[in-house]
């Protein structure tokens, strides 16, 4: 993360109402979920605090499993796995706030959940990074950082990066 900013996890003491991303499904998610779902386990919410401890964005991880088909083993360059299923993480929500977006920081707190996730794989395995992209924009993106939609002619739009050749 840039000298400006430092990533932490999601805790009782970041004050989170004054990160508006623009995007009212975020925002409700940063506001009203994100420590809920924390507390429960099914995501590590990871802020970007500033100098002054505002959060001006965050980013989700959770463990994800993959049905290996053949698309999946080519994008991994793998092939004759014995698994049905290969696991690794999903990118959820993430935001920046409206007022500090467009300066890079969208693009560190991928790269940081790539590394969280790439540092976590010798604790718990794992071969990927994934992101759902909502829109087609997002989808061009998310590729600037390394992520190829798993299935380009299907409707999903779901991406992934390699963590590990």
């Amino acid at each position: 993360m840039s000298a400006r900013l430092r990533l932490e996890r999601l805790s009782l003491g970041h004050r989170l109402g004054s990160c508006r991303t623009g995007d009212p499904e975020i925002d409700h998610y940063l506001h009203h979920a994100a420590r809920n779902e924390q507390a429960q386990g099914l995501a590590a919410v990871h802020v970007a605090v500033d100098r002054h401890d505002a959060v001006v964005g965050f980013f989700t991880l959770s463990p994800l499993s993959l049905r290996a088909d053949s698309r999946l083993h080519h994008l991994l360059g793998r092939n004759g796995l014995p698994y049905p299923q290969i696991g690794g993480f999903l990118l959820g929500r993430m935001g920046v706030d409206r007022a500090r977006q467009g300066k890079g920081i969208g693009g560190e707190l991928i790269e940081l959940a790539a590394h969280t996730s790439a540092a976590h794989i010798t604790h718990v395995g794992g071969a990927f990074l994934a992101v759902d992209p909502k829109s087609d924009t997002l989808v061009s993106y998310y590729e600037r950082f390394g992520f190829v939609r798993i299935d380009p002619t299907g409707v999903r739009r779901r991406m992934l990066r390699v963590l590990v050749r």
